[in-house]
């Protein structure tokens, strides 16, 4: 499988490094077991939970409201990110949250605008996640220079619905995406049609591949597409951590055994998409080799189907890298800096 594997953290630098072969068969594929991460999963989603509730205050309108300036909201937010305030306080970006319909739903979503940018680059952000937990917030990582950001909380949590983790949700990225022409019109900025990109975390990633092959006329509109620390693999993530399992069978509606069972897992199975996507469809992958809640063998087996699949593919594996890259370099900087490479 020849691809290119640029961003490996060695001694908290990132070294470009070309891999003529990646031997599947000889990277680690072991994940630590829920014995060993329920610990470590419990602190970290309690620390979600309490993000997410408080961002959930930034998503509140009146009745009949569809659409808000949250600028000052964003500013004085106790979890926006220090570069977005600094952005802020330069009048350099706006923050709006938004609604839009889906299947008959109002779906909330934010998107970030840099001021006095024509024509700026737009960053679809698919969140991870689910309903309440894992909220975007929209003074997170949205704040590059140049750059637009939109994000949809998905249905079910801060907006209407039931979030099917996967089913008829899947829908809310493809029409957030249509809105697109209503929503400049809100902003007042047009964005450039040639440079549109989907960036899918977590669940994210698993939701970003979906809409690709549910709607693969997406993928006329998408220049590139990031999957970081993706949900990449439904069948190995549900046998391999029973937390998740249970939690998408008390939630989401998996059935506990039998042929319904299977039937929600594969469409539900990223994988079982790749045939779907074009093959000039430049696509990155990117994780962490320590992360405990998606374990990096989902990553390689979607390189493996996509490499089978024919597409031009860039893998990003992090030395040490948790979910969410936050023990990295600049992470977000490589990707732009992908972006804007032909």
């Amino acid at each position: 499988m020849k691809i290119k594997r640029i961003g490996v953290l060695v001694l908290l630098l990132w070294t470009p490094l070309l891999l003529a072969e990646l031997n599947l068969n000889k990277l680690p594929m072991k994940c630590p077991t829920a014995h060993q991460t329920s610990a470590s999963l419990r602190k970290e989603s309690e620390q979600i939970q309490k993000r997410s509730q408080a961002s959930m205050k930034l998503y509140k309108l009146k009745k009949n409201e569809d659409f808000k300036d949250v600028t000052d909201q964003v500013l004085a937010h106790q979890y926006t990110d220090k570069v977005a305030k600094e952005a802020i306080k330069q009048k350099k970006r706006r923050y709006y949250i938004f609604t839009y319909p889906s299947d008959g739903l109002i779906i909330k979503a934010f998107v970030s605008v840099p001021v006095g940018v024509s024509n700026p680059p737009l960053i679809f952000l698919v969140r991870g996640g689910n309903r309440e937990f894992g909220v975007p917030h929209p003074g997170q990582l949205s704040a590059y220079p140049g750059y637009a950001l939109v994000a949809t909380t998905n249905r079910g949590g801060v907006s209407e619905g039931k979030d099917e983790f996967g089913g008829d949700d899947v829908n809310d990225l493809k029409n957030v995406i249509d809105y697109i022409p209503t929503l400049e019109k809100k902003v007042n900025v047009t964005f450039n049609q040639n440079k549109m990109y989907l960036v899918g975390a977590s669940r994210g990633g698993m939701q970003m591949f979906l809409a690709l092959g549910r709607y693969p006329e997406i993928q006329q509109k998408i220049k590139k597409v990031v999957s970081i620390s993706g949900l990449l693999n439904m069948k190995y993530a549900i046998d391999q951590r029973g937390d998740f399992s249970e939690m998408l069978t008390s939630n989401f509606g998996l059935p506990k055994s039998g042929k319904n069972r299977d039937a929600w897992v594969v469409k539900r199975q990223p994988l079982n998409y790749v045939n779907k996507l074009s093959k000039t469809l430049p696509i990155m992958i990117a994780q962490g080799s320590a992360d405990t809640r998606v374990c990096v063998k989902e990553g390689y087996d979607m390189l493996e189907a996509l490499h089978k699949n024919g597409n031009n593919i860039t893998y990003v594996e992090v030395e040490g890298g948790d979910h969410v890259l936050n023990n990295t370099v600049d992470f977000l900087r490589l990707m732009i800096n992908w972006f804007e490479q032909d």
